[in-house]
């Protein structure tokens, strides 16, 4: 088993590389990896990153759909973006890499738009068991007890 599994975790990369061994974080699992990043950054007084959405030109319709949603207090119909990152020190980031992907849609949102779309949102794919939340949440020593594992 990975070490990084195993020991503190106290850089931002050693978050990185944890998260990125979570099964299935990049198959439905970006958002909480964001979510975390963000709140692992924020709780360790590290510049704040933001959450940024990432729309392939074909999916349109969900970023006009999100960008219109989010404006409104009833964020019901949030839809799933094509990726989930954050914006920290000038760079798009996930858990694995620098993203250089030219998507053709980005959305900066903020963290309670994030948990409500996690929470709420449509279309997510399932593949990622939102059973690792909480032994994330753990492994960080984050809060992530806001984070919905029912749906």
């Amino acid at each position: 088993m990975n070490s990084i599994l195993n020991k503190e975790i106290t850089t931002f990369e050693e978050v990185r590389k944890y998260l990125s061994n979570i099964p299935n974080i990049h198959f439905g699992g970006c958002g909480i990896s964001a979510l975390s990043m963000y709140r692992w950054l924020k709780k360790n007084g590290r510049e704040a990153p933001k959450i940024i959405l990432l729309y392939n030109g074909k999916n349109y319709q969900a970023y006009e759909n999100n960008k219109k949603t989010i404006r409104k207090e009833g964020m019901s119909s949030l839809i799933a973006s094509d990726h989930c990152a954050i914006q920290y020190k000038s760079k798009t980031l996930d858990v694995k890499q620098e993203i250089f992907i030219d998507y053709s849609f980005q959305q900066k949102i903020e963290e309670q738009e994030m948990l409500t779309l996690l929470n709420n949102g449509i279309c997510w794919n399932p593949e990622f068991s939102k059973q690792y939340v909480p032994r994330i949440g753990e492994r960080l020593k984050i809060d992530l007890s806001d984070v919905c594992l029912n749906n």
